[in-house]
């Protein structure tokens, strides 16, 4: 069976008066349907902010990062409070999980958020997902939970992604649904969409997150949230709203799907002519191609290659920070047996290119 992950963003969930709770006791109840149907369903959702309003009877959002972290606190409570009696109603169980994008970015910690939600999935409990607001800061936020919707998609192996909005997919310039968005056109005349007032994310953020998830091999859709007979349009092969679309051959493996889109690089690795035309004929990076090291990384670690001190690709190390600043510019030949290990300090199958320079 599929294994499936709604985003439901502030503009479906969040009213006038706070948060919609019959929106999502209907949601919930579509989500039963799945779940009895054998599908596995996880909720990525908004609305922890204007819970923490309402609680407090705030008449407006605050700006400064201090009381939104503290409204977030205070609101995920009751959010999660809303979902857990919904669900409670099917006799379904559920769990919170607050993310940053370090628990993505850091290796170790993405295989550990892995391992729980396959423990979730063995108990039956569904994964409430929210980005964790009250510690996150710039350098670790998402930006939105469409963002995290996608990378929640990739580390979960998801089958389908559907991000739920006010309209009825992505529309064209004559406001008619595109009903199939393929991910090698470069430029696609689409109406603009003005951001709710309780949004952080628009159009342009769902596209982004959609072509990320289909490429790493999850079927993205952007769908009208306000009919929810949508998602089992979905499972059922229709397409409701906007479907994202690639080759096969163009769709990256999850290693490197969690190079490009989710890793976050710990330093840089400058390099020459002959390395950079190597690498873009998808051939490994060789001490004698480096010019300069940037930052200190370790082993595995995740690096960006520069070329004119512009970065193109990603990939994944084979010698420290200090062992390539005694190797750089050597023949593999000339590398000390105290220091030697591989033949190549990346290997082709663990970069990701990212463009030319």
């Amino acid at each position: 069976m599929a294994k499936i992950v709604i985003k439901v963003g502030s503009n479906l969930l969040v009213g006038k008066n706070g948060i919609k709770k019959n929106y999502i006791i209907d949601l919930v109840s579509v989500v039963n349907k799945l779940i009895d149907d054998k599908h596995s369903v996880a909720i990525v959702t908004s609305g922890a902010a204007a819970s923490g309003r309402k609680l407090l009877n705030l008449k407006s959002d605050s700006k400064d990062m201090i009381s939104k972290q503290a409204l977030c606190a205070i609101g995920q409570v009751q959010l999660m409070n809303i979902y857990e009696n919904a669900f409670d109603f099917y006799g379904k169980k559920i769990a919170q999980i607050l993310l940053t994008r370090d628990d993505f970015s850091d290796r170790k910690r993405f295989l550990n958020l892995r391992n729980t939600l396959i423990g979730l999935e063995h108990f039956k409990v569904v994964p409430i997902v929210n980005e964790n607001d009250t510690v996150a800061v710039e350098e670790i936020k998402f930006g939105d939970n469409d963002v995290l919707s996608a990378m929640f998609s990739i580390c979960w192996g998801a089958d389908y992604l559907l991000l739920m909005t006010s309209v009825d997919g992505v529309l064209d310039e004559k406001g008619e649904v595109i009903k199939e968005y393929p991910l090698d056109i470069h430029e696609l005349k689409i109406a603009k969409i003005e951001k709710t007032s309780f949004g952080t994310g628009g159009i342009d953020s769902k596209i982004s997150a959609a072509k990320m998830a289909t490429e790493s091999g999850v079927n993205a859709f952007i769908v009208n949230g306000n009919n929810l007979e949508n998602i089992l349009k979905v499972l059922r092969g229709e397409n409701p709203g906007t479907k994202f679309v690639t080759s096969a051959e163009k769709k990256l493996s999850k290693r490197l799907s969690w190079l490009k889109y989710i890793s976050k690089p710990k330093g840089k690795i400058h390099i020459n002519d002959g390395a950079y035309e190597a690498l873009n004929k998808r051939k490994s990076l060789l001490p004698v191609g480096i010019l300069a090291v940037e930052g200190k990384f370790d082993k595995g670690d995740v690096v960006a290659l520069c070329f004119n001190n512009k970065i193109f690709a990603k990939g994944v190390v084979n010698y420290s920070s200090e062992e390539l600043e005694i190797i750089k510019g050597l023949k593999t030949s000339e590398i000390p047996e105290s220091i030697f290990t591989y033949e190549e300090v990346i290997h082709a199958d663990n970069v990701i290119l990212e463009g030319k320079v």
